[in-house]
């Protein structure tokens, strides 16, 4: 029992240092581009040792991948359903609320890693699979048919979408986004006009 409770105040404290090292990971990044942030200067800002940030990372960069998986795991836990295939409005209305309310709870690391990642590793996770969950019209329509590509350009532009909506402040709230960008999806750009 005691070690439980040794075990438990040891996760808590682990926890805890690493919230302290992303909040002011994104607190420097501010104020400064990611290769002029050093670990000395995070460590001072965070109140530990620079021995105690090595503990758990290798350098920033690692820092970043880190954190980048951690909210993947949140993603498909608090976004994907095993079961989710998006064929009627209210499912995809019902994803993309989760994918909205993920976003405003993780802006600091969506927002960083989308405008700053090279490679945009987490975005590109997060949109693969997006497009595994919902229907492929490569499969509905042949190669040589234009309509075959409608998949790509909705979900490249609920991407897009979601984006400026993230840099504008996220002033409008996840579900009212939601029921938009869905009835966009599914019943094209005449909606825009007629929802008011």
């Amino acid at each position: 029992m005691a070690d439980k409770k040794v075990q438990n105040s040891q996760d808590r404290r682990v926890k805890r240092t690493k919230k302290i090292l992303r909040e002011k990971l994104f607190e420097l990044l501010e104020e400064k581009s990611l290769e002029n942030i050093s670990v000395k200067e995070l460590a001072q800002a965070a109140d530990i040792n620079r021995s105690t940030f090595y503990f758990y990372y290798n350098d920033i960069n690692d820092m970043l991948l880190q954190i980048q998986d951690e909210i993947y795991s949140v993603f498909v836990e608090e976004v994907l359903s095993p079961e989710a295939n998006f064929v009627t409005l209210e499912d995809f209305v019902a994803y993309c609320t989760r994918f909205l309310v993920f976003c405003k709870k993780n802006e600091a690391i969506c927002k960083f890693v989308v405008s700053n990642d090279p490679n945009n590793s987490l975005a590109n996770r997060i949109k693969n699979d997006l497009l595994l969950h919902i229907p492929d019209s490569k499969k509905v329509f042949s190669e040589t048919n234009p309509k075959c590509y409608l998949t790509c350009f909705a979900v490249s532009g609920i991407w897009q979408t979601i984006l400026k909506w993230m840099y504008d402040g996220m002033k409008i709230a996840p579900e009212e986004m939601a029921l938009f960008l869905s009835n966009v999806y599914f019943y094209g750009g005449r909606t825009v006009f007629s929802m008011g």
